[in-house]
Order: structure tokens, then sequence, then C-alpha cells
């Protein structure tokens, strides 16, 4: 079924008028915001709040943007509850660091921690039919996804799809880190998150969004843009057409095209309100996903998994921008951690148990984690050439077959709970 996706123009965060303004023409394809939600209602707004940063360096969900949220739902008549669950730290602090606690007070709205939990069940979903995500999900009447446009450095991309994964406690997501080394599996995850949450719009801020090695350590870029819609994979596909992005190199689109969740083939999707060829950044900076050698190569697990470790880039300490909080080591999902900052030099990154989840490049506030290509991928380009053995397979093999030979040598864990 097509589906329709808006994009307005909105070149900054300093008139609140303008913002507010550029929401309501965003929103008009779909009714306002009183299409979405009713009076007396109970709204969960998710921001992206991975960390309490200044919104300057674009990569939280940007406070102009959930005032002029929060003023809409209030309009509508209904009540605004704001929350997250950052990986490391707590809600009220990374609320407060990236400036949206003072507009959740100044606007009468309330501030949501996800640390209660309730078990979520759908039968359907493929890694997890049971799921633990925060208790204010059931209590709220609808759910108002605001990502944030940013790369990623294991999924290659950030956006409304992925924003859910929030609703997950802090803790616990490092579980799943652990436990789904695959990020094609994890990308799976994501999709059973949000098929469990049923997010009702999604209004992404690609005002500024975030290029390079995202989603903290990035750098802020200029979009100007307003992306929303009531199908998240569309909006994630236009905003991927936006930065010159392939969803086909976007494991979580991947995810949603093999569950038939949304969109992903733009031609089936209905842009209104600006032409998006004139929100093209044919020079976007962005982040190769790591090939995967495990689709090409029927090798002995010992060897997948040297392979792995020589084909996706190492975390390093950089010792001069290095403050020593630890917060890479507390969001470590590997017991013991597999970072330790306070380690001798050469000793701080344990190479054979570390997974390449990369948070400690997602937690790190000053963005001393460098990731580092190993010498054989350097040498001999390993990552290409996975990639490209990936796509011939592709198209030697049937896809069915592929699947079913892909999924056989790498099952999933039992993941309920």
């Amino acid at each position: 079924m097509p589906a329709t996706v808006s994009l307005i123009r909105l070149d900054g965060y300093d008139d609140d008028a303008a913002v507010l303004a550029a929401l309501r023409q965003a929103l008009a394809p779909f009714g306002g915001m009183g299409g979405i939600v009713r009076p007396g209602q109970k709204v969960l707004l998710k921001p992206n709040l991975v960390a309490p940063s200044h919104p300057d360096l674009a990569v939280t969900t940007h406070p102009a943007i959930l005032r002029a949220v929060i003023r809409l739902v209030k309009e509508a008549g209904a009540t605004a509850l704001v929350g997250d669950g950052p990986g490391v730290g707590d809600t009220r602090s990374a609320a407060k660091g990236s400036g949206l606690l003072d507009v959740i007070k100044a606007e009468g709205a309330l501030l949501a921690d996800f640390n209660d939990t309730e078990v979520y069940e759908n039968q359907d979903n493929r890694i997890a039919r049971r799921l633990h995500l925060t208790s204010h999900l059931r209590q709220a009447d609808v759910l108002i996804t605001l990502p944030k446009l940013k790369t990623h450095v294991q999924m290659a991309y950030t956006g409304a799809l992925k924003n859910q994964f929030g609703l997950i406690p802090g803790s616990a997501k490092g579980q799943f880190h652990f436990r789904l080394q695959n990020r094609d599996h994890l990308a799976d995850l994501m999709i059973d998150i949000n098929r469990l949450a049923q997010p009702a719009l999604a209004i992404m801020d690609a005002v500024v969004a975030m290029e390079g090695p995202g989603p903290s350590g990035g750098t802020p870029r200029h979009l100007g843009a307003l992306v929303v819609g009531t199908d998240l994979t569309a909006v994630d596909t236009v905003c991927c057409a936006m930065i010159g992005l392939s969803t086909k190199d976007v494991p979580i689109a991947l995810a949603a095209q093999r569950a038939g969740f949304g969109v992903v083939d733009l031609d089936d999707i209905t842009i209104v309100g600006g032409n998006l060829d004139d929100f093209r950044k044919g020079d976007f900076v962005l982040v190769k996903a790591p090939g995967n050698i495990m689709r090409i190569l029927p090798l002995p697990g010992s060897m997948l998994r040297w392979l792995r470790r020589e084909l996706t880039p190492r975390p390093e300490i950089n010792p001069d921008r290095c403050i020593h909080c630890r917060r890479c080591e507390h969001g470590c999902p590997v017991r013991p951690p597999a970072i330790l900052p306070l380690a001798e030099p050469g000793r701080q990154v344990n190479d054979r148990t570390c997974i390449r989840c990369y948070c400690c490049h997602e937690f790190c506030p000053v963005k001393a984690i460098d990731l580092k290509r190993s010498r054989l991928e350097r040498l001999f380009h390993l990552n290409a050439i996975a990639n490209a053995g990936a796509r011939l397979v592709g198209k030697l093999v049937s896809w069915w077959d592929f699947r079913r030979w892909l999924r056989s040598r790498a099952k999933p864990h039992d993941n309920s709970e």
C-alpha cells in the first residue's frame, strides 16, 4: 500500500513560531495533530535521548522540535508524556543535559522514567515474541516518535524505526547487543519492537542531522527539513534518499522489507510539501556498515569469528581526549567489560571479547573512542570483497534458498523475556 511522507523546509531552531508553523504544515496531510490524537488522551513522546549532549552537537532531538510537538498535543486536548531509556545514566540527567528537561517543565509536560517495565507479546515477532518494554507504553493511548536523523557506525543509519530501541531500559539494551551480535538479527529485533509499540506517527528532526561516525561521535550537518509520516519505514526511506544512502545498505530497512513492515520502495511513497531533490546531499558523509563474511564463506565458527574481528573496526581510546569518566566501561554489554579506560595503554580494549557493538563509541561524551580498521582489512580490502561476494551469491542463488542457508548458519538464540 502506498505511503505518504511530508517533507517540509525548516532552516533553523531559533524561531519558535517558524518551527510550530513548519510542524503544522507537515501534519496537515494527516489531519493535523487532531488527526493523530484525541482530547483526553495521554500521548507518549519518544525523542532520541541517547546522552546528555548539548543540542548543538546534533546527538539528540532538538528542544525546539519537542516544544512544538508538546504545544500541538496540548492544543489537541491531550496530555504529553516525554521519555526515553538512555544507554548510560538516567532519563532525567540525559534530559537535563540535552536541554529537553527545561522544555518539558516549561510546557507542563511530564517526564517518564523507562526503568519500570511490563511484558509485551506478539507471536509474529521473529527474534523476541516476549519483550520487557517501558510500562508507560501501555499506560499511554498514543506513541509519537521524535527521532534525529543520524548515521550509525554499527547499523549505518538511525532514524524512525531504530528510535523505539529506547523503549527498552538502558541496561537491558546492552544484553541484546551481547546476545544478538549479528546486526541483521539486531535489525529484526528493532522491527519486533516497533510491531509491539505501534507508533502512530514519526516526526523526524532533520533540520541539523549527524554525518560521519554517528550516533554520537559524528559531525552536525545542516539539512533544513522536517520529515513526518505515519509509516515509519517510509519516513526512513525518504531520509536515506536525502543523504544518498541506499536502503540496501541499511540493516533495519532490509529487516522491514523481510517482515513486510511498511514501505521501503521510494517509488511507492508520495512525498508532499517539498521536492526531494531540493533536500538531497550528495556529499553527506556516510558510514559503511561492515561486510558480513559469514554470508559467503562456509567456514568453521572459530575461523568466522576471527574473520569478523578482522573485518570490523576496532575501538581504541584516544588518550589525548579521554577524561576517564568510564561511561564506555559501564555501557559495555560484555562481562567483564571489554574496554577499561583506566588500564595501561595497549591493554584498554580486549580484542578477543569485544563484540564490535560500538556502545563505547556511542556513550563517550568527548569523542575519545576511535574506530580503527585492522591491518588485514586495510591491506586486502576484505570488507569490499565480502560485500561484492555477497552480491554475487545473491545473483547466483535464489533469494529463498540463500535466506534459508544464511539462517541455518546464524540462527538466533531464544530471546524470550
